[in-house]
């Protein structure tokens, strides 16, 4: 199929729209054409030449591809398309793990007793360094002990609405069909054919109505205690979709190619170089104020009463960050030993430091960490 997305304009032809419903494929799922629309044509014959052959993949692939070209073939009118692929490991995110308080528990010991380990260690922390070691500890500790619960595996699970009579109609659909195809006198296997069309709707039918009948029940279930959930959020239209990036326009007027530029492009907008160069006046003032500040009073510590106010606010069953911790897990290690964040936060706010490991993030549809 010609077109102009993946080939040159050709003039003077009939016109044809043959290629319509692949462009529409291609829009509807976002895929990228690899061709070059001034390569060698795709397809020859002593009676013409044309570019009907197309490549063509998900933005994430299109990506990697490397070396895009055509290359003639003596035994055959389609010529063809070579390309190289760059290497890259295909990863998932980490499926999000729900502890119970048995294992939380559990993860709270094992911080508690390295703690009273390096006690003395951690009191004479005085640089960025020890405390950033501290808190890496503190980290790995907690991910090991994670790491070491069995993960349950989800077997295969049945349909809820599958029952025997379904069985049965199953099997009985089967052999009629059986026969009906095996059956070679016409007569016969017209008659063989239309009960075969019968049973066949039956079994259809009793499929819709079970599965009816029990997500009927589903939702029954769901709205008994409240009245205005998942069945009610689905049908009002207010189930939060998975947010989708489009191209944005940079800096310098074009538009970003894949979903790293495009949140490079998002993070750099919303949290600027600190270039002093290009500064106003106001700002320029601010940072001769700070940079010039010289003062012997320190600021007050965090109180313990501070700190259980501030994990009292925070909701529970909320996905973590990338270091796996929890608010389950904060909660609970606090309540079981609060010198632990007691110190390392005042310890934080006395050398005057933000840890790195606290910076790190990850936004979704990337697959790297970036720094904030």
């Amino acid at each position: 199929m010609r077109h102009e997305l993946w080939g040159p304009e050709i003039h003077n032809h009939c016109i044809s729209d043959q290629a319509a419903p692949l462009v529409s494929f291609i829009l509807k799922y976002d895929l990228i054409i690899w061709n070059d629309k001034d390569s060698e044509p795709t397809f020859e014959t002593v009676n013409g030449k044309s570019w009907i052959d197309i490549t063509m993949s998900s933005a994430n692939l299109a990506n990697k591809k490397m070396n895009w070209q055509v290359i003639k073939n003596n035994f055959s009118d389609h010529n063809y398309l070579v390309f190289n692929v760059e290497s890259f490991n295909a990863t998932r995110d980490p499926p999000r793990i729900f502890f119970n308080h048995r294992k939380i528990l559990k993860i709270c010991k094992a911080v508690h007793q390295t703690f009273l380990e390096l006690q003395e260690e951690i009191q004479t922390i005085d640089s960025k360094q020890k405390l950033e070691k501290w808190i890496e500890e503190l980290t790995i500790t907690i991910n090991e002990i994670s790491q070491s619960f069995p993960r349950k595996v989800i077997k295969h699970l049945r349909v809820p609405w599958w029952d025997s009579e379904l069985e049965a109609n199953r099997k009985k659909t089967r052999a009629l069909r059986s026969r009906y195809q095996r059956c070679r006198r016409e007569e016969e296997r017209s008659m063989r054919r239309i009960v075969y069309k019968k049973q066949e709707a039956r079994y259809k039918w009793l499929i819709k109505q079970k599965c009816r009948a029990s997500f009927e029940l589903f939702c029954q279930q769901l709205i008994a205690n409240n009245a205005f959930d998942h069945p009610y959020k689905i049908a009002a239209g207010k189930i939060r979709k998975q947010t989708v990036l489009q191209s944005v326009k940079t800096s310098n007027g074009q538009f970003t190619n894949t979903i790293e530029e495009t949140i490079q492009t998002i993070v750099q907008a919303l949290f600027p170089t600190d270039d002093s160069t290009q500064e106003i006046h106001v700002q320029r003032k601010k940072r001769e104020t700070v940079n010039t500040y010289s003062g012997t009073i320190l600021d007050k510590q965090f109180t313990k009463q501070e700190i259980t106010y501030a994990i009292s606010t925070m909701k529970k069953k909320k996905a973590p960050g990338i270091d796996g911790i929890s608010i389950e897990i904060i909660k609970e290690l606090y309540d079981m030993n609060p010198d632990i964040l007691h110190y390392t936060y005042n310890k934080c706010l006395e050398l005057g430091i933000f840890p790195e490991a606290w910076k790190k993030g990850k936004l979704p549809n990337s697959r790297h960490l970036l720094y904030v």
